[in-house]
């Protein structure tokens, strides 16, 4: 019997790695939704496929439909304590594709990149007194979001067409955001314009205390309409070359 054990071993380790490999991802989501729901507000409908390779038909945020979501799992970093996938974000009017690593010590992306609607990433924040049109292009080589330390990132993160949605739309041109780590930990980012109707130039920068500080410089630029210099108005009174600051600084 003995010589039996090792092909019967062999055949339950082949199974319980079939098993693995082929987990349905709707089973684990039935055992793990209502826990990552609470952390998370998302509803997840459409679930096909193994928690290896699968994919999600609707992500919702409230009423919101963010779009469907693919995924690959790498199997070698669990054994390091790491959950490491790719994914693929197809929303509408945009996709979003990028690579994640998963550990206690945080969240690293690298390779991010893609269009989304501003329409649909304004529905993250409600409490603003108006809406936003255009779409952000995003080319992030890596950002760090640790669980505790400071957050780095290196890419550019671009509006554009970018308006601002009160009772008439806005237009402030293309605008562009460059992110650099910096030395010490934390972000340098670097506001500039493309010449559309709104000049701005600024930073917005994350130091390693987790402080983050905005100063930027607005001005409508002449062919800009009526509508941009009453609204930069709002900002106070103006310097003696025409620009209007906008500062702000806090901690997170």
């Amino acid at each position: 019997m003995r010589r039996w054990l090792p092909y019967l071993l062999l055949g339950c380790g082949v199974y319980l790695l079939t098993l693995v490999a082929t987990f349905p991802a709707a089973f684990a989501y039935r055992i793990a939704g209502p826990r990552l729901t609470r952390a998370v507000p998302l509803q997840l409908y459409g679930i096909s496929g193994s928690i290896w390779s699968g994919r999600i038909g609707t992500v919702a945020y409230g009423a919101n439909a963010l779009g469907s979501l693919s995924w690959h799992l790498k199997p070698l970093p669990l054994l390091l304590g790491h959950l490491a996938l790719s994914y693929e974000l197809d929303a509408p009017d945009g996709t979003l594709t990028g690579a994640a690593v998963i550990s206690r010590s945080g969240v690293e992306l690298s390779d991010l990149s893609g269009r989304l609607p501003m329409a649909g990433l304004m529905a993250f924040n409600t409490a603003l007194p108006f809406g936003a049109g255009g779409t952000l292009a995003f080319n992030i080589a890596q950002a760090d979001l640790p669980a505790r330390g400071t957050a780095s990132a290196s890419g550019t993160v671009v509006w554009n067409s970018a308006a601002l949605l009160t009772n008439q739309p806005i237009p402030l041109g293309d605008l562009k955001l460059a992110l650099r780590p910096q030395p010490k930990g934390g972000i340098d980012g670097t506001v500039s314009d493309a010449g559309g109707p709104l000049q701005i130039n600024g930073t917005m920068n994350i130091d390693a205390n987790r402080g983050y500080h905005l100063d930027l410089h607005l001005r409508a630029r002449p062919a800009a309409g009526p509508a941009l210099g009453n609204t930069l108005k709002m900002l106070g009174r103006p310097d003696p070359r025409g620009e209007y600051a906008l500062r702000y600084n806090g901690r997170y």
